[in-house]
């Protein structure tokens, strides 16, 4: 059992570090997780320990050197760039190499039909292709050619999106885009910068990158399955199903219960022990962050937007966010922050927004023109005036 203990063992540590950074990655942003420990260990991970690290750098090897790494890192992290995305790629096809190379052989077994080599095949090929998609797609760049065009797909709500300009392009800033400064560009509905795509997920390949994210969630629980059905089916195959008895270094006979069989086997098959730790822990991160961007497609809002939420709850719990009328007699309201120290000059009619669910989203067409809208989005020119506003 040396095999397993001083290499199997720590390479599955090791993919279950990875996993944890990954998850942490992925879910620490959102806005469920707000003001629970997995957003404080994301912070901790992504600013805590990296202020301290520069600290501990500055006092060790001087400011010199440590601003160099701070340029070098920028370089790597701050800026657009395929290293993450290479990784990535490089650990999806090693992880089919070793599927073809130690699950497949033993498909069909006697917990798999034959058959299900059919969607294994078609789930792989969809998951492959919309990746691709979503890396090569344009994500909605806005530029001084189609800045007009762009700017009707969406009005100003003028509460989180108001007529401005770029200070960073210089030119008009559409509804729902950003400034990406890894791509150094604005990009339309943005939703955030994907270094696993090394591209931005903007309205212009959502829809791939949620296809990616619902097949890579499939290819994650299909994939466990398999792997796990061949694991039983090695245990029979070995000789070590129904209470296998095996000789120790002492040559005394031991009896195997079902987790010391399935531990055994592993050592005789490192690679199939890492692919199948690494599907479990991958499986239910992918499987939350997909199920966090489906609803939040669906409500009609991305995870940049996410983040200027939050910024109106908090006012609404400051007391700073009002539905005004500009005059007695106006027919509509609309909803704005006026800070404290401002409401004593504003005389317009007002009433104060108690609880955010007050404040309504513009762009919220319901949940399934939100889906299809991101799906199928239209041509800027296709889109009615009066529905854009």
């Amino acid at each position: 059992m040396s095999v397993w203990s001083f290499t199997v063992f720590w390479v599955l540590a090791a993919l279950g570090v990875f996993g944890l950074w990954v998850t942490l990655l992925i879910l620490g942003p959102n806005r469920m997780f707000r003001g629970t420990a997995v957003e404080r260990a994301y912070f901790a991970v992504t600013e805590t320990l990296p202020e301290a690290l520069e600290r501990w750098m500055r006092s060790g090897v001087g400011d010199a050197l440590a601003a160099r790494a701070e340029r070098v890192w920028n370089a790597l992290f701050g800026r657009r760039n395929p290293i993450i995305q290479i990784f990535g790629v490089v650990l999806y096809w090693t992880g089919l190499a070793v599927f073809f190379a130690q699950v497949a052989p033993y498909i069909p077994n006697r917990y798999v039909a034959s058959w299900q080599w059919v969607p294994i095949g078609a789930t792989l090929a969809a998951n492959i292709g919309s990746y691709i998609a979503a890396c090569a797609a344009d994500p909605g760049v806005v530029t001084a050619e189609n800045v007009d065009t762009a700017c009707q797909v969406f009005g100003y709500d003028h509460l989180l999106y108001f007529e401005r300009d770029c200070r960073t392009c210089l030119q008009r800033k559409p509804a729902r885009s950003k400034h990406c400064s890894a791509c150094r560009r604005c990009v339309q509905m943005v939703d955030h910068h994907c270094i696993w795509l090394n591209n931005c997920v903007g309205l212009g390949n959502a829809r791939w990158f949620l296809c990616f994210l619902a097949t890579f969630s499939i290819v994650c629980v299909y994939g466990t399955y398999l792997v796990g059905t061949v694991i039983l089916e090695l245990r029979h195959v070995h000789g070590l199903a129904d209470g296998a008895v095996i000789w120790d270094e002492l040559g005394e006979p031991v009896q195997l219960s079902f987790k010391s069989s399935v531990l055994y086997l592993f050592d005789g098959y490192p690679l199939l022990a890492v692919l199948f730790v690494l599907l479990l822990v991958l499986t239910p991160a992918i499987g939350i962050f997909t199920a966090y961007q489906l609803r939040i497609t669906a409500l009609g809002y991305t995870s940049n937007e996410e983040t200027k939420w939050l910024n109106i709850s908090d006012a609404v719990n400051d007391g700073v966010v009002f539905a005004v009328r500009d005059h007695e007699d106006a027919p509509h309201e609309t909803i704005q922050v006026i800070e404290k120290e401002d409401q004593t000059d504003d005389a317009r009619p007002r009433r104060p927004i108690s609880h955010l669910r007050h404040v309504p989203n513009m762009y919220d067409r319901g949940p399934w023109l939100n889906l299809k809208f991101v799906l199928f989005p239209p041509r800027p020119e296709s889109v009615p005036k009066a529905h854009l506003s």
